[in-house]
């Protein structure tokens, strides 16, 4: 059986490249280039010069999990603080979770293929690069579900004698108001509960209306004052608000926007 070496090298060191790149990234490490091509380059080395060495099973696995570790340290950089030795052990185990995976995956699929024969290579990496693609997608939709719910925050919304508790979403750029009061915008189905169909359908109950620009053009929306209680990490804050109806909150993780000047409020802010 003839083996090229250079390109057994090349093969062994896209895959290192992109299960370090995709370890580093769901590790939320900071990546240099230089040091991930570096990195691949000795794993490329390791990987051709390792089948020449007659190891004992088990002292071989301990020597692949050893060179695992040091690619993710030689990509790694300096580990001085504890943050730092925390974030490459991290970086480390979703490394050898992302081999294990992918390994593991690639031999369920192509193992009924490789009997009697080799798979060739390109078939392998075709995918191995399918998986990366679905691994990376997962890992933004990961990062973006999870800043979606640092900014999420219980409040209760008053009007009259009704109170409801919602899960309100706080929005930097939504700076909307009227009379100089803010406007949270709130479903449908939410304000309906709060307001009751007698005041939402009874024209002399609307407290005012405002101009909102959509993709179809400008409407017009009718706002209902109330009030608000936001509980942060540090405070609750409470305060006047209007309430427009949107349905840009159904199917969503939250069912109130809440205005960014409430949020940011701390003049009023009680314990």
């Amino acid at each position: 059986m003839e083996i090229y070496i250079e390109y057994a090298f090349l093969e062994n060191f896209l895959y290192d490249l992109v299960l370090l790149w995709l370890a580093f990234t769901a590790a939320r490490v900071k990546m240099r280039g230089w040091k991930l091509a570096l990195s691949a380059s000795v794993g490329g080395v390791f990987a051709v010069a390792f089948p020449l060495l007659s190891l004992p099973q088990t002292l071989s696995t301990a020597v692949k999990m050893a060179m695992g570790a040091l690619l993710c340290m030689l990509a790694f950089g300096q580990l001085r603080t504890k943050k730092q030795w925390g974030k490459y052990a991290l970086a480390t185990a979703l490394f050898f979770a992302f081999s294990f995976g992918f390994g593991g995956t690639l031999l369920v699929v192509y193992g009924p293929l490789s009997i009697g024969e080799k798979v060739p290579s390109g078939l392998v990496f075709l995918g191995f690069a399918l998986l990366s693609a679905v691994g990376i997608y997962l890992i933004k939709k990961l990062y973006a579900r999870r800043a979606i719910y640092s900014r999420i925050y219980a409040c209760t919304l008053i009007a009259g004698e009704r109170k409801i508790v919602a899960e309100g979403f706080y929005d930097s750029g939504n700076l909307a108001t009227k009379n100089g009061v803010p406007v949270c915008f709130v479903s449908p189905a939410l304000l309906y509960d709060l307001l009751g169909e007698e005041i939402l359908k009874a024209e002399g109950q609307v407290f005012d209306e405002m101009q909102i620009a959509t993709l179809a053009g400008e409407k017009t929306t009718r706002l209902y004052l109330g009030e608000i209680a936001v509980k942060t990490d540090e405070k609750t804050v409470c305060a006047h608000a209007y309430f427009a109806p949107s349905k840009n909150m159904i199917g969503r993780e939250y069912t109130v926007l809440l205005n960014a000047r409430i949020v940011e409020e701390r003049e009023d802010a009680v314990d």
